[in-house]
């Protein structure tokens, strides 16, 4: 049994129709023609065995009355004609139809009575190539605890054998009444923790405080006329990028490749607000996040603190832009270290429904669940090829969740190699996703341009405009 934390907790508030809170990856994969009638079978297959090994099979228990937190209990196994299926493909899938599959199956929400993810394969693709697209809740794991669950389920060498499975047995909640006990014996167990918690979050708030006297005031999100409610559509796309040419750019440029990634990015959306006639005099803003994971903490449950960067859009030269990108980065990352205070607590009684309640009253003042126009996350991928029931692993793009008043999420996940965006949009907002996936390659061949243009000395190198 293993519990929600309050991290967590706020992934069941924000999960509604319009936003479902999953992540995922859409994963192509190297299949010979010969053996693609049998692709599905094959991987179905390899997660029979392989799911009991991962921490996938549980459902979700609530307490009783909300009094403590909700709980994961563990399944011996699943219904897999329900969580492992086949995508009936009458002809071959070209690009655009798979991408319009997986925006449509981003907006299924799973069904948190049974185990919080999906698997589906794609095996009738035009390109000869073969795909399984995984989805999971994100108050399961954040995106470091993905790809844990990835790399359980997947192998470092096509013959890769299976160790013994765990004997894994159906785990029964208590009843109310023992839940409750226990709970109460816990809550004054952990009292003395909770109110050094409480110092510490007085500590934290104070620390921000003289932060912000101190330091120039935090970018605000400007308001576009893409801003606004996110709708029910969804359109997603995905992009590859060189990890070497990024890494030889960052060496040029003493930058880090996130920090050239949110400077891709920026160039890529100033130049589509331009041409739409939407560039604000402010920069965007971001809403993106540091993991605080530590040894201790395991590979489940979220361990993130937010960072609201701002993304340089009101600069045009690609090098000033990435300099004060860097430059909000770090005052970011300076306050996070208070920010994780603020998250790292324990339950409280009664905080489930507290929280709900407290969240439900500040979406009807009309409040932003998070500062930002546009999502932009940097998460752990593998740095060697993978297999997946013997088959090679060719691209591990994210599938980004689009959450509330945002119209684009990119997520960028290493894969040996290269960098896999994963690209999700409002395209009631952001209409022409073709268009912008130009202007992030064209983003990034500006800034090679202007350091061809104007080499940077040792003497400025790294300094911030």
């Amino acid at each position: 049994m293993r519990r929600v934390r309050p991290d967590d907790d706020f992934m069941f508030l924000t999960d509604t129709d319009e936003t479902p809170m999953q992540i995922g990856a859409l994963q192509f994969y190297e299949v010979a023609g010969d053996q693609r009638d049998a692709f599905f079978t094959r991987v179905r297959d390899h997660l029979a065995r392989r799911l009991p090994r991962t921490p996938l099979l549980c459902v979700l228990q609530r307490a009783p009355d909300d009094f403590d937190s909700a709980v994961w209990l563990e399944r011996r196994s699943c219904d897999f004609d329900l969580h492992v299926t086949r995508v009936a493909a009458h002809e071959p899938m070209s690009e655009t139809a798979v991408n319009r599959f997986v925006a449509a199956a981003a907006m299924r929400r799973l069904d948190l009575k049974r185990p919080p993810f999906r698997v589906e394969v794609l095996d009738n693709l035009q390109d000869g190539r073969c795909a399984v697209l995984i989805l999971v809740h994100h108050a399961f794991c954040d995106g470091v605890g993905f790809q844990a669950i990835l790399q359980a389920l997947t192998d470092g060498t096509p013959d890769a054998g299976d160790a013994p499975a765990p004997d894994r047995q159906d785990e029964a909640a208590p009843s109310d009444s023992e839940w409750m006990a226990k709970a109460e014996a816990r809550f004054a167990a952990e009292a003395g923790d909770r109110d050094a918690w409480k110092v510490r979050r007085r500590a934290a708030v104070d620390a921000l405080a003289a932060l912000d006297a101190e330091s120039p005031e935090r970018p605000v999100t400007p308001t576009l006329k893409l801003s606004g409610a996110t709708s029910r559509e969804r359109a997603y796309a995905t992009l590859a990028l060189p990890l070497g040419r990024i890494r030889a750019l960052g060496k040029e440029l003493d930058a880090t490749v996130n920090d050239l990634f949110l400077t891709i990015a920026g160039g890529a959306l100033r130049r589509y607000l331009i041409e739409i006639d939407d560039l604000p005099h402010a920069p965007l803003v971001i809403n993106s996040a540091r993991s605080y994971r530590r040894p201790e903490h395991g590979d489940l449950g979220n361990r993130i603190v937010a960072l609201h960067p701002h993304l340089g859009t009101h600069i045009a030269h690609p090098i000033e832009r990435l300099r004060a990108v860097q430059a909000s980065m770090r005052a970011e990352l300076r306050r996070s270290q208070f920010d994780e205070q603020l998250l790292d607590s324990l339950e409280s009684p009664f905080g489930p429904r507290d929280r709900r309640q407290a969240f439900a009253k500040r979406l009807a003042s009309g409040a932003r669940v998070l500062p930002g126009n546009v999502t932009l996350s940097n998460v752990p991928g593998p740095s060697a090829p993978r297999f997946l029931a013997g088959f090679r692993q060719l691209s591990n793009y994210p599938t980004p969740l689009l959450g509330s008043d945002r119209f684009l999420n990119i997520t960028l996940r290493r894969n040996v190699d290269q960098l896999d965006l994963g690209i999700m949009a409002d395209p009631t907002k952001l209409s022409n996703l073709g268009r912008f996936l130009d202007l992030l390659s064209a983003a990034l061949e500006e800034i090679e341009r202007a350091l061809q243009q104007a080499p940077l000395g040792p003497a400025v190198k790294g300094t911030v405009a």
